[in-house]
């Protein structure tokens, strides 16, 4: 299968050139408290609002309905000009799968990732383009390949500058619910099937589900940030530890 990576056009649409007062009058200012207090007024003054982009959102009111695990709500949200040029420029998930074994177990990923902005420019080496926050990797026992019901993500910049994530891989028997987020203050996690992350001590979960009905996790940490360029082989690299083929191939695995 061929890597898919989608822009998530559903929720990213292109900000206006009207500008009013800016929150952050330099874009190369960090982000601080000051700022999200400001941002957060901003959220409840419907002066600020983006009032077409609710208008927009509205009329996918039934789509929302059927995300998951948490239904997509449909909130007023600021313009995103009001952080300053630049500070918002895109973001996206990539989805795929390695085959295991003939037994029919293969290993479905996604990743959540945020373009270059003014906000996190900082953050990241020169050469990368984007930031790959997330990624899991599970074991499933099942696929199908006429509807892709096996997996299912949607990604939403309407907390912009925070962003967040959201999907699911199923099993034959179960499914594996997925959110994770990070935040314009660097905060980020991540929770699995109600099992609470820290990002910040590795962005890489894999989750193995096991015959019992219980579940195993493995969280791996990487210095340097990732990109959508980098994630393909990253997924092979880390498939080849030896800790990792142990975890996926352990006996009590489905």
């Amino acid at each position: 299968m061929k890597k898919k990576l989608f822009i998530a056009t559903f929720f990213i649409w292109i900000i206006s050139n009207t500008y009013a007062q800016k929150i952050i009058q330099d874009t190369n200012e960090k982000w601080n408290y000051e700022i999200e207090k400001q941002h957060l007024l901003n959220r409840e003054d419907s002066s600020t609002w983006d009032h077409s982009m609710l208008n927009e959102d509205i009329e996918w009111i039934e789509f929302g309905k059927e995300t998951k695990p948490f239904r997509y709500g449909i909130f007023p949200v600021p313009k995103y000009d009001l952080l300053g040029e630049g500070t918002f420029r895109g973001m996206g998930f990539g989805m795929n799968y390695r085959v295991l074994d003939n037994n029919g177990k293969n290993l479905f990923y996604t990743f959540f990732y945020v373009q270059k902005n003014k906000l996190t420019e900082k953050y990241l080496p020169v050469d990368k383009s984007d930031e790959v926050f997330f990624t899991i990797i599970v074991l499933s026992d099942m696929v199908d390949t006429v509807d892709y019901s096996h997996a299912r993500n949607q990604m939403m910049s309407r907390n912009n500058p925070d962003y967040i994530g959201q999907g699911l891989i199923k099993t034959k028997n179960d499914e594996i619910n997925y959110m994770a987020f990070l935040t314009a203050m660097r905060d980020e996690y991540a929770i699995v099937n109600m099992r609470l992350f820290n990002l910040k001590n590795g962005r890489t979960i894999l989750i193995a589900p096991q015959k019992d009905g219980s579940l195993r996790s493995m969280q791996l940490k990487r210095e340097q940030i990732l990109s959508t360029e980098d994630i393909e082989k990253y997924i092979d690299e880390i498939l080849m530890r030896e800790t990792v083929k142990k975890f996926f191939t352990n006996e009590n695995n489905i």
